[in-house]
């Protein structure tokens, strides 16, 4: 977890006259490739009875449930008390309720290898002791939940297990497992977990309500929903895969269906792949959105501690992890409506993400977005309301999609030295209180849009790189403080950073226009601003703009090289000592000696006027 600098840590960092990230820059290029992320989908197999048919014209058997008891009707039962016991492939239908005992399946798969239908017909199960559905030995089992019935499995608190800790859910099989049918599922397991498959859990449909004290839903294997309703509750996490040793196995894929999850810990996890197709999800982790960032800053107005440029990857074990969707190896978004609050990450993956479409709407305590290799958006619309950062990655790739993102630290950010930002298509708007852009590597821009509302305050840039930001298509705009501010500094495609004598009150249309009086960029900034990098296909060396704030003409300007530098008095040199798309040297903190209290010397969002070059 990241956490903010002490107040020793910030003192002392601020008296050396570290103001911000632009301190640390370097004006030489970091060589970069931008990487490419690659997920291998998974394809689900679903067989013929992983679905509901029409048992009734089988030949099938029938338990009846009465209190205490059952009555069996059918070759393969055996009744000991309360407890029921199947030994023979088959269907059975169970109706009534047993207040104490179990439906056990235990059928020697060497020598019958059917498949077990329990067919729940307005049954109630209830057990103290044990798992009220304990599917012990079998090929495959399948839960047929009749069509409108309601049936409810109830497990307390004082299990007897095995020395393998077995059973350990309400419902627990040894054996693959499905669920189905239209009918409706109550599960409350006070002992552990709600459902358990040790080996694949598939569930084709049905009406799932899940309450219990660690997991809802695991299969070992793998998480397999084609369809179906879920309300789950866990003190745990919600649904999980947890197989990390045998290759292809620990993923969780989901085709359809609509989720309402709220976990103490993660809402879905997987061990090896998070992939989801289609569906509705409300997922709440941790708690939910703390209403701030778990990282805020400390109270002296010092920026929050810089993350590590190495991978923070989480254990996917870890018992206090508090993510909205977590995966071990991949999260693969093609499709849904994701709604996401949670206490830390909404999203994280321990290597890649790709989102290839979808909804998403996320608060997090955290980051919105984290990969610990690669970060990719190829379509979809994200929003991300609350954040500490909205983006991390080592390397992003913005390919398309829409992106709207508030953050009270960066917007984007590139933790890595070596890595790339890469932007080809999509519109990106971000409000960050920290850096917008920032990537530890380099920036390339070939195409899309991108808007930053950056920082107010000096220690911060709307734009922070430390390679090079090659811009070569697409429209930047990006508002911010000046103390830091930056520009593409490798620039097939022209831009312009502006520096404004006096701040620009928030909600100040910035407008530029060329010699025709023709728009060619216009953004309406949410914060105050003092500086403003742009970049447009529509700007061209040789050719005069007019730059307005308002109504206000500032500055008439012909540009004459790929990167221009501008105050209201006109076209200036890149200021003296900074970084490689301007920056420090403006009069920001970051080249005024500190104050005697340690304090940043201007933290006010733009340069003083006797510091500004005429």
């Amino acid at each position: 977890m990241k956490k903010p600098l002490s107040i020793v840590l910030a003192l002392a960092l601020l008296v050396t006259g570290l103001a911000g990230c632009a301190s640390t820059k370097e004006s030489s290029a970091v060589e970069t490739v931008s990487p490419t992320s690659a997920i291998n989908p998974v394809s689900v197999t679903y067989a013929d009875d992983d679905f509901y048919f029409d048992w009734k014209n089988s030949s099938y058997k029938t338990i009846d449930l009465n209190g205490s008891s059952a009555t069996v009707n059918g070759e393969g039962l055996d009744v000991q008390g309360s407890i029921v016991t199947i030994s023979k492939s088959g269907v059975y239908e169970i109706t009534g309720s047993l207040t104490n005992g179990s439906i056990v399946v235990d059928v020697n798969r060497d020598t019958d290898d059917g498949t077990v239908f329990l067919v729940l017909n307005g049954a109630a199960i209830q057990s103290q002791t044990s798992a009220p559905i304990y599917v012990k030995n079998a090929k495959k089992a399948v839960i047929l939940l009749e069509n409108d019935t309601d049936n409810s499995v109830a497990g307390g608190s004082e299990y007897v297990v095995n020395e393998d800790g077995e059973p350990s859910a309400a419902i627990f099989s040894k054996s693959d497992l499905t669920i189905t049918g239209s009918g409706k599922l109550a599960v409350t397991a006070d002992y552990n977990d709600g459902i358990t498959s040790k080996d694949d859990l598939k569930i084709t449909d049905g009406s799932l309500t899940v309450t219990s004290k660690a997991d809802g839903i695991v299969g070992r294997d793998s998480v397999g929903v084609k369809n179906g309703t879920f309300a789950i509750t866990a003190g745990k996490d919600g649904i999980r895969s947890t197989n990390e040793t045998d290759e292809d196995k620990g993923n969780v894929v989901v085709e359809n269906g609509q989720f309402t999850i709220a976990a103490a810990n993660d809402g879905m996890q997987a061990a090896r792949l998070v992939q989801i197709d289609a569906g509705t999800f409300q997922l709440t982790s941790g708690g939910g959105y703390p209403g701030k960032s778990i990282n805020s800053s400390n109270d002296f107005g010092a920026p929050p501690d810089q993350k590590a440029n190495t991978s923070t990857t989480d254990s996917v074990q870890d018992e206090e992890s508090k993510k909205g969707l977590k995966a071990g190896q991949g999260i693969l978004l093609n499709g849904g409506n994701i709604s996401v609050s949670s206490y830390e990450d909404s999203l994280h993956s321990n290597n890649d993400l790709i989102i290839n479409g979808g909804i998403l709407t996320l608060q997090s305590g955290d980051d919105g977005l984290h990969a610990d290799n690669n970060l990719q958006i190829t379509a979809g619309e994200i929003t991300i309301k609350n954040s500490y950062e909205s983006l991390e990655s080592s390397n992003i790739t913005v390919n398309g999609g829409k992106i709207n993102a508030t953050s009270t630290d960066d917007g984007i950010n590139v933790n890595s030295k070596t890595g790339v930002l890469t932007i080809t298509g999509g519109e990106v708007t971000l409000n960050a209180n920290g850096d917008g852009l920032d990537s530890n590597g380099s920036v390339n821009m070939t195409g899309g849009t991108v808007y930053v509302d950056g920082p107010t305050g000096n220690g911060n840039g709307s734009l922070d790189y430390d390679g090079n930001f090659a811009i070569s298509g697409g429209t930047l705009v990006a508002s911010g403080s000046s103390g830091m501010a930056q520009a593409p500094n490798t620039n097939t495609q022209p831009s312009i950073l502006m520096y404004y004598t006096s701040a620009q009150a928030a909600g100040t249309p910035i407008t530029l226009k060329d010699k025709d009086g023709s728009t060619v960029v216009a953004y309406i900034p949410l914060k105050q601003y003092s500086s403003v990098a742009i970049s447009s296909p529509k700007l061209t060396v040789g050719s005069t703009y007019t730059l307005y704030s308002g109504d206000h003409q500032i500055v008439e300007v012909t540009l004459s090289d790929s990167l221009t530098y501008l105050t209201e008095s006109g076209v200036t040199t890149k200021p003296q000592n900074a970084g490689p798309g301007g920056g420090k040297g403006f009069g920001g903190a970051g080249n005024m000696p500190p104050r005697e209290d340690g304090m940043p010397p201007n933290d006010s969002g733009m340069p003083p006027s006797d510091k500004l070059p005429q």
